[in-house]
C-alpha cells in the first residue's frame, strides 16, 4: 500500500509539473503600434517575432505567447496597457517599449508588481539610472552611451562648431545633451540647442533659420518616425544640405523611412547601432532569416527588437522557464551574453546592455538605383552614466 500511495504521489507530481510545462510563458510586448513611431514598432515587432520563430516558438519545453499591447506613444496609456499586461492578460515578462516617458512611468510599476520590464528601444539614462530597480533591465543601451560616443567622433573629424536639434522630451534631451558632452570633451563647441515641441511640430522652419544664423558647420539632429520624414524635407527645401549638413543618428535617416524623401536620402551619414552589412557571422544569419521572413532587409528598430527577445529567451533557458520568479529571471538576465547581430552583447551591474560598438553608415545609390546602407567606419561605444540608486545586480 505504502509503495503505491508513493507511486500514485509520483505520478500527480509528474501530472503537475507536465501542466506546467504545457502552460505559455507569456511575454508583454508594449509598443506604439499607431502614432509618429509606428512604422518603427512595425518592424521591431518583426524582429522579435524572428527571435522567437528561431527557438521553434518554445523555451524550456513550454511555448512562448506574445501579447501585443498599443501604448499610443503615451505615458498614461502605457501606464493602463501595463496593468492590463498584468493583471488582465497575467504576462510574465513585460518587453518592447520605445517612448522613454512611457518606459520611466512604468519602472515603479514593474518593481511593485515584481514583473520583469525588459525594455528593447527607449533609451534615457534615467531608466537604468535614476529609475533603476531590480526588476527594470534595458537590452539596447543608454542616451550617453550611444550618443556621447558619436559626439566624440565627429569632434575627432574636425567638425567643431555644431548646432542641435530635437523634440523637447525625455530621449530627446538625454540623446542631445550626450552628444554635446562628447563632442565638447572632444574638442568641439556646440553653440546653441534647439527644441522643437514633442508631437505637436509641424514647421521646423524658424529652427532651421536660427541655426543657419549660428554659422555652424552642421546641425546634429535626433528625430524619428513622422518628425524625421518632415526635419529631413524642410533642411533640404531651405537650401542648407550643401552650407549646414543635417548629421543624425539612426533613426533620423531610419531605412522605413526612405521612400517618403526619395533622392534626399542619397548622400546623408550616420551613426548606428547596426547596419546589414557588419561582417559577422551573427549579423550576416540576422539578415538573411529576416530578409527571407519579411521578404527586405532589417532595419535598426528589427535588430532591437530581435536583440530583446533572444536576450529574454536566453534569461529563460537559464531559469529552466521558470516565469513565475521574477527576481530569479532577472538575476539570470543580468549574466546573459551572446553574438548579436550588432555586436557582444552584455549586461553592466545596473541591468544595462553595454553598448560595444557604433558604426559610421553613408545612404549610397545601390546597383539597381535604390538606396542602400555602406559602412564607411566604426566606433567604439561608450558607458552609461552614473545614477542608479537602487542596487540591482544579482
Amino acid at each position: 500500500m505504502k509503495k503505491l500511495t508513493m507511486t500514485f504521489a509520483g505520478l500527480i507530481l509528474g501530472l503537475a509539473a507536465a501542466a506546467v510545462q504545457a502552460q505559455p510563458v507569456k511575454i508583454g510586448l508594449l509598443l506604439p503600434y499607431r502614432g509618429a513611431y509606428a512604422s518603427g514598432a512595425a518592424t521591431a515587432d518583426k524582429g522579435f517575432e524572428l527571435a522567437v520563430q528561431e527557438v521553434g516558438g518554445k523555451v524550456a519545453g513550454r511555448p512562448i505567447e506574445i501579447v501585443r499591447a498599443d501604448d499610443e506613444l503615451t505615458p498614461a496609456v502605457g501606464v493602463q496597457k501595463f496593468n492590463k499586461l498584468i493583471h488582465s492578460d497575467k504576462v510574465d515578462v513585460v518587453a518592447g517599449v520605445i517612448h522613454s516617458g512611457v518606459a520611466i512611468a512604468l519602472t515603479e510599476l514593474a518593481e511593485k508588481s515584481k514583473t520583469p520590464l525588459v525594455v528593447g528601444l527607449a533609451f534615457a539614462d534615467e531608466i537604468t539610472g535614476k529609475f533603476c530597480n531590480p526588476y527594470v533591465a534595458r537590452t539596447s543601451y543608454s542616451a550617453n552611451a550611444y550618443h556621447y560616443a558619436a559626439g566624440q567622433y565627429w569632434a575627432r573629424q574636425g567638425m567643431k562648431p555644431a548646432v542641435t536639434l530635437g523634440p523637447d522630451y525625455a530621449a530627446g534631451r538625454a540623446f542631445l545633451n550626450a552628444f554635446k558632452r562628447g563632442f565638447e570633451d572632444g574638442g568641439g563647441k556646440v553653440s546653441s540647442q534647439l527644441w522643437s515641441p514633442f508631437q505637436t511640430t509641424k514647421d521646423w522652419s524658424g529652427y532651421l533659420a536660427t541655426a543657419k544664423a549660428t554659422g555652424a558647420q552642421f546641425i546634429y539632429s535626433f528625430y524619428a518616425g513622422a518628425e524625421a520624414v518632415q526635419v529631413v524635407k524642410q533642411h533640404a527645401e531651405f537650401g542648407m544640405r550643401s552650407t549646414m549638413p543635417l548629421i543624425g543618428d539612426q533613426f533620423l535617416y531610419d531605412e522605413t523611412l526612405w521612400p517618403a524623401w526619395g533622392d534626399l536620402v542619397i548622400g546623408t551619414k550616420h551613426v548606428t547601432i547596426h547596419t546589414p552589412d557588419i561582417p559577422s557571422d551573427a549579423n550576416k544569419a540576422f539578415v538573411s532569416a529576416y530578409t527571407k521572413k519579411y521578404g527586405a532587409a532589417p532595419d535598426v528598430y528589427a535588430a532591437l527588437g530581435y536583440d530583446n527577445a533572444r536576450s529574454i529567451i536566453l534569461a529563460l533557458e537559464k531559469v529552466n522557464g521558470n516565469s513565475k520568479d521574477g527576481a530569479a529571471f532577472m538575476r539570470a538576465l543580468n549574466t546573459v551574453s551572446f553574438a548579436a547581430p550588432r555586436g557582444h552583447i552584455k549586461f553592466n551591474k545596473d541591468n544595462d546592455a553595454v553598448l560595444e560598438k557604433l558604426y559610421l553608415v553613408e545612404v549610397v545609390k545601390g546597383d539597381d538605383g535604390k538606396p542602400v546602407r555602406k559602412m564607411r567606419d566604426s566606433l567604439p561605444g561608450a558607458a552609461d552614466l552614473p545614477g542608479c540608486t537602487k542596487p540591482v545586480a544579482p
